[in-house]
């Protein structure tokens, strides 16, 4: 299992993006962390009408240390530019790979418990759905789509 986060989203687009896309690969789940704006008001309840509808989990918390305190994932990774660079197959099942879902950073003292993290192998500009896309693809090889 792997959890997938979209750091503050403003976009209702690009929630529901993430949420479908999350959902098209077998064992990930998506966490959506501090969402604002029209992401929050209508974006938010319509991925938990998608989930419903698929029977599948998504999880909401206000913060990334709520990671680790709500649902107890120690190992949680941000991709970022000035990250170091670490391969995706290292990343270890029961993680949390964060993605940044807008123009909102996280504080520096929101990352201090998160490691820092540019993926070797996909470029970390992609747009989020794309990221996801090509992230669980190379971690989960070939056979994702498979039921």
């Amino acid at each position: 299992m792997l959890y997938i986060a979209l750091y503050a989203p403003s976009s209702v687009q690009r929630v529901l993006d993430f949420v479908k896309t999350v959902y098209a690969f077998n064992d990930a789940i998506p966490i959506i962390i501090r969402p604002f704006g029209a992401a929050s008001q209508i974006g938010v309840p319509e991925a938990f009408r998608i989930s419903y509808r698929l029977g599948k989990p998504l999880i909401l918390v206000p913060e990334i240390e709520d990671l680790v305190t709500t649902l107890g994932i120690s190992k949680r990774y941000f991709i970022a530019d000035q990250g170091s660079k670490k391969k995706i197959e290292d990343i270890e099942e029961g993680s949390c790979i964060i993605i940044n879902g807008g123009d909102q950073e996280p504080s520096k003292k929101e990352l201090l418990t998160v490691e820092l993290i540019k993926l070797a192998e996909i470029p970390s500009n992609l747009p989020s759905p794309a990221l996801v896309s090509a992230l669980l693809i190379v971690k989960r090889g070939a056979n994702v789509f498979k039921k």
